[in-house]
């Protein structure tokens, strides 16, 4: 098993990769955890998503009825764990190769050929660093396919929630949820919900896409003297929000896309990538004590 844990440490930051899944298993700063540690090695947890975090690849969330239209030409994939719908692409469930690994950086590389009736042929990377006390992860995907494809990138992190746990981001809109946890109308922010000054988490459950990000976040545990603060630059202008009731944990999910973006106009955001083009986007991570300031 050693080959397939991937440990990147500076001293004070440190995470741990899994070529299953290629996901993070965990992660401390100063020995204190800024993800809910994962319950198992990788391939999310058999296929229900509880690493400490995955990558979403070709796309996230929710494919609504399994099937898309694009250019005239309709396209099915086939469901991929529990859910009723094909769910946050494949590379989460998929054993990623390591290209390279080192004391403080680390690459691992996807590749997936079309299975029918699936369209999707891809090459999906993930580069991880740790530079001073700052986590960068970029994930880029390039289209094997022969025709152009709707893609997407995101990130399906697991945070702690404590009872006082902060959030704080801007977005312009809110969609609220249908059945099948499917996004169904946008609209205002609803107080409760709006994190643009920083707002606690309410313990019920979450599962609502926010449009229109600015790319920045800053979660906060007080109990633990810990801030982690995200940035996540463009092509990422889209988080989900999601907890299930009263849980110790909540995902803040940085995205490319609406969740069934295929089936919203202007496909919510995706990119339409042309054979043998990628689509890229960085994400940073940097905790800090709240005692010590900026």
């Amino acid at each position: 098993m050693s080959g397939d844990i991937l440990r990147l440490n500076n001293g004070a930051l440190s995470i741990e990769l899994s070529r299953f899944g290629g996901s993070i298993l965990s992660g401390t700063y100063r020995g204190i955890p800024i993800f809910r540690p994962a319950r198992t090695n990788g391939l999310a947890s058999q296929r229900h998503g509880t690493e400490a975090s995955f990558p979403l690849v070709p796309f996230g969330n929710r494919l609504e009825g399994n099937a898309f239209t694009l250019a005239g030409q309709r396209h099915a994939l086939t469901r991929n764990a529990a859910d009723a719908y094909y769910l946050h692409g494949d590379g989460w469930l998929a054993t990623w190769e390591a290209v390279s690994h080192s004391e403080t950086s680390a690459c691992l590389r996807y590749q997936h050929g079309a299975v029918a009736p699936s369209p999707y042929a891809y090459d999906a990377l993930q580069h991880f660093s740790i530079i001073g006390d700052r986590i960068t992860i970029t994930l880029s995907v390039t289209n094997r396919s022969a025709f152009a494809l709707p893609m997407g990138i995101g990130h399906h992190p697991f945070f702690p929630k404590t009872a006082g746990t902060r959030l704080t981001a801007i977005a312009e809109r809110f969609w609220t949820e249908r059945a099948g946890h499917l996004p169904d109308q946008p609209g205002p922010i609803p107080g409760e919900l709006d994190f643009k000054g920083g707002n606690r988490i309410p313990p019920r459950w979450l599962n609502n896409a926010y449009e229109d990000w600015d790319g920045k976040a800053v979660i906060e545990w007080p109990e633990h003297d810990l801030c982690l603060e995200i940035e996540a630059g463009p092509p990422f202008r889209h988080f989900m929000l999601y907890t299930p009731e009263d849980a110790d944990f909540f995902c803040f999910e940085p995205m490319t896309h609406l969740p069934n973006g295929h089936h919203l106009p202007g496909l919510g955001g995706f990119s339409v990538v042309p054979s043998g083009q990628s689509l890229s986007g960085t994400m940073t991570l940097t905790p800090r004590l709240i005692s010590e300031g900026r």
